[in-house]
């Protein structure tokens, strides 16, 4: 990771190609949280209340647009707040939407992402000087907000560098490198006897792995084509 300053003067952070994928396992192993084949999913509740120790609230009263919210303190842990919508569908519903599970999960990795990289942005004690030594200091207020939208928690491009990352985090976070690599060339090789998946064959594979792994068929697809598991023509990728 370097620190940059970007064409609006303000600190910037970027990490080489498949460092943050480096980060994401890394994180999970200090918070003795590696999910396994035989239980992928990681338990990302329990990875920002214990592990980051950072204020979660499930269920705030957020604008309909607004699916998460992460508040930055001086000299003190940051929370994370959730739509009480979403968590209600996701979990509080005999029946969810399909995807809607996957979708609070996504916005959980998504906020704990802007935190474990995003955080020294901001939390700065008053009176210290920013990352580059001058007296620009995006913490200097007490109290700093990061907004998560609908189009910024999600799977779809972006502009803004910082949910580009985040978005990259959750996938790292939410499917591993490691596992995920493992778990899908054994299913790939399960059904297509291949190494890698036919293109316009992703689907099947996204399913299963959507499953087992309790995110969305779309978050599975793309990291399928992102760790290019899928056989050329197109490929989507995060941010």
């Amino acid at each position: 990771m370097r620190q940059y300053r970007g064409p609006d003067g303000r600190e910037r952070l970027w990490f080489e190609p498949k460092e943050i994928d480096t980060i994401m396992e890394a994180e999970l192993r200090k918070a003795t949280l590696s999910p396994t084949a035989d239980e992928p999913a990681v338990d990302i509740e329990r990875f920002i209340e214990r592990y980051l120790k950072v204020g979660l609230d499930q269920y705030a009263d957020l604008e309909p647009s607004i699916l998460g919210l992460t508040e930055f303190f001086s000299g003190k842990s940051p929370r994370i707040s959730i739509n009480r919508i979403l968590t209600g569908s996701a979990l509080d519903e005999d029946e969810s939407q399909p995807g809607i599970l996957g979708r609070w999960r996504a916005t959980l990795a998504h906020e704990a992402v802007h935190v474990l990289l995003h955080r020294c942005l901001y939390e700065f004690a008053a009176g210290n000087m920013s990352l580059f030594g001058g007296d620009d200091v995006p913490g200097a207020d007490a109290r700093k907000l990061h907004r998560c939208l609908k189009r910024d928690a999600s799977y779809r491009q972006v502009s803004d560098w910082r949910e580009v990352q985040a978005n990259q985090g959750m996938a790292a976070l939410l499917m591993p490198r490691t596992l995920f690599l493992q778990v899908a060339r054994a299913e790939i090789h399960h059904i297509y006897r291949s190494e890698t998946i036919p293109h316009g064959e992703e689907d099947r594979i996204a399913a299963v792995l959507s499953s087992r792994f309790v995110v969305s068929r779309q978050a599975a697809r793309i990291r399928l084509n992102t760790l290019e598991l899928v056989s050329a023509q197109g490929q989507e990728r995060l941010g």
